[in-house]
């Protein structure tokens, strides 16, 4: 995680932390820029967000889909990035979200480093002033700039940002494909 254990959250289970996947796996995801603006919720995107609000009770959506016409670039406009609403400020949301994220970077019973992460075909993760990012996998969590004095959103401490690649997006990567079926 990026700053260590903090609280525990209530026992809460996302997925199976390393289902019987076998030892291949889908490479880290390129950096896809959006490139079209088509806002519709990707099925992938929904799916996750259905798992993790589903998880952990107390956390809620900040949405997927973004206008065309607000500012920046954004995978938001493509419906291929979520905003999950967890506080840094809130002991019980920041363990959740330190619990889910510590899920999606762990290595797989096969020695497969950031399985779900790649699993779900994620580009990137932002989280309290930090990124994750599948192009710099090898570097870790690095800071991330923000205005704290533009924005507080622009820091990601309200909310962890997740960015999909077009094939985690459609239920193209190994986690739709070879998932358990959901209880």
């Amino acid at each position: 995680t990026p700053h260590g254990a903090g609280a525990q959250p209530e026992e809460h289970h996302m997925a199976p932390t390393a289902p019987d996947f076998g030892p291949d796996i889908d490479p880290y995801a390129l950096y896809e820029p959006q490139r079209d603006c088509d806002p519709t919720a990707k099925p992938g995107v929904l799916d996750f967000r259905d798992l993790l609000l589903a998880a952990y009770p107390g956390t809620s959506n900040l949405g997927i889909s973004r206008a065309c016409g607000s500012g920046g670039q954004s995978e938001h406009k493509e419906g291929r990035a979520f905003d999950w609403s967890v506080s840094v400020a809130n002991p019980q949301q920041r363990a959740a979200a330190e619990d889910a994220l510590a899920k999606l970077l762990a290595t797989d019973d096969e020695g497969n480093r950031h399985a779900l992460f790649r699993r779900f075909g994620l580009m990137y993760m932002i989280w309290d002033r930090q990124i994750f990012s599948a192009s710099q996998a090898d570097a870790g969590w690095r800071p991330y700039a923000c205005n704290s004095a533009a924005s507080y959103d622009s820091c990601h401490v309200n909310h962890v940002h997740f960015s999909f690649s077009t094939a985690g997006a459609q239920m193209l990567t190994s986690w739709w494909r070879m998932r358990p079926d959901p209880q």
